[in-house]
């Protein structure tokens, strides 16, 4: 990982849209900051379109469609995206999801979890997801340990469930996708655009483990100072990293994004 200052303004000027993990990058300590919310205005001012890529709910994912100055919010780990179209907000569910069933599974794959893993417990929003189940194990206390969030993935998996841990869950979900296949597939059905425009004019921010599939898929991509604390657990690492943390970083990644485009303007 680079310091922030090595970025090229070649790399800066060709982004078109930057999509960003939502928990520990934009927020801190599980709030969006004002810096953070500047940042995204800047964005946007900017002509660079956001797109929230997150393990979150769809019921936040609408509350930050709403409320934010954002292009689209590709929740659940890439089960579903809510964007805008003609002043509506509309659903794009995953192609690989069969909906038969499909409830059917997820409890199942709760009630095996709960009873097996001590102090296992899902999210305080689940209510609010429609595809995916979040086992909390940072969020709320009390907290899991790192051998119950193990044990957690390895039972999710034994069902056949995707599984991706982020900085304050465990994500489950039966389809073949992840964040960086349902961001594809919203790029190209929803957009018209193909992998290579995605790749070549997208970059990506995150800070945890679940982002590692975009990181190693995105030629531009950058990481909050929270990620330094996790670098010995990951495997793809983002090219530039923030000196701050949370939404700070996030904000000192744009400021550097926005510079580096004005450069010889």
């Amino acid at each position: 990982m680079q310091p922030l200052k090595n970025l090229l303004d070649t790399e800066a000027k060709k982004i078109a849209f930057l999509l960003t993990d939502v928990d520990d990058t934009l927020t801190t300590h599980g709030k969006l900051r004002p810096i953070a919310l500047e940042a995204l205005y800047k964005l946007e001012e900017a002509g660079i379109r956001t797109i929230c890529v997150t393990g979150g709910s769809a019921g936040w994912g609408d509350t930050y469609l709403r409320q934010w100055p954002i292009e689209a919010v590709l929740s659940e780990s890439g089960a579903v995206c809510l964007y805008r179209e003609d002043g509506a907000i509309r659903h794009f569910v995953h192609p690989s999801i069969v909906q038969e069933g499909y409830q059917e599974r997820v409890q199942a794959m709760i009630k095996r979890v709960l009873a097996s893993v001590d102090g296992a417990k899902v999210s305080s929003d689940q209510f609010a997801r429609i595809y995916d189940v979040a086992f909390d194990h940072g969020s709320e206390p009390p907290f899991l340990s790192e051998a119950g969030i193990d044990k957690i993935v390895e039972i999710c998996r034994d069902m056949g469930a995707g599984t991706a841990v982020s900085s304050i869950h465990v994500n489950a979900w039966f389809g073949s996708f992840d964040k960086y296949e349902g961001s594809r597939a919203f790029f190209s059905q929803v957009l018209g655009l193909d992998e290579q425009e995605m790749l070549e004019t997208g970059c990506y921010c995150g800070d945890a483990p679940n982002d590692q599939v975009m990181f190693s898929h995105f030629p531009l991509s950058f990481g909050v100072g929270n990620i330094k604390k996790r670098v010995d657990s990951m495997q793809f690492l983002p090219t530039y990293v923030a000196e701050n943390e949370g939404g700070e970083g996030f904000a000192e990644i744009v400021d550097a994004l926005l510079a580096k485009r004005q450069q010889d303007l």
